[in-house]
């Protein structure tokens, strides 16, 4: 069964977010978490086959020269749903000249940040002397 290439990538320049997930960024609504992130991309790819979560990884058609700036990305499999996948890129392979391959991480706290409840919490603060 043959199924139509649907999934958008976009990658992303300059997202202040690091893989240690010391700090993140807050948003009240989907809406606004995405217009945050589209505001960083650099180079969007309609139109590919679905990408695989748990893989890591993903060949786009850009030369690889043009995305070594690239440190974060989104996807969406528009044909199953209209949610954003949100990654930190681990590293950018050239494969022709045509090819690169992207290795990802899955950034869980943005990619499911609407779908989980934070509990209370206390924060022990101390002073040295």
């Amino acid at each position: 069964m043959y199924i139509q290439p649907n999934s958008t990538i976009k990658l992303l320049s300059d997202v202040p977010i690091n893989k240690n997930q010391t700090d993140t960024l807050y948003f009240d609504t989907v809406a606004d978490q995405t217009a945050y992130f589209n505001t960083k991309v650099i180079a969007t790819f309609p139109a590919n086959t679905y990408q695989r979560v748990n893989r890591g990884r993903c060949r786009i058609n850009i030369k690889a020269d043009s995305v070594y700036n690239v440190n974060y990305m989104m996807f969406q499999y528009a044909s199953y749903s209209l949610k954003w996948f949100y990654a930190f890129v681990d590293t950018v392979e050239y494969v022709n000249d045509s090819t690169t391959e992207i290795t990802f991480t899955i950034h869980p706290v943005q990619t499911w940040f609407f779908n989980y409840t934070t509990g209370e919490c206390f924060v022990e603060r101390e002073t040295t002397i």
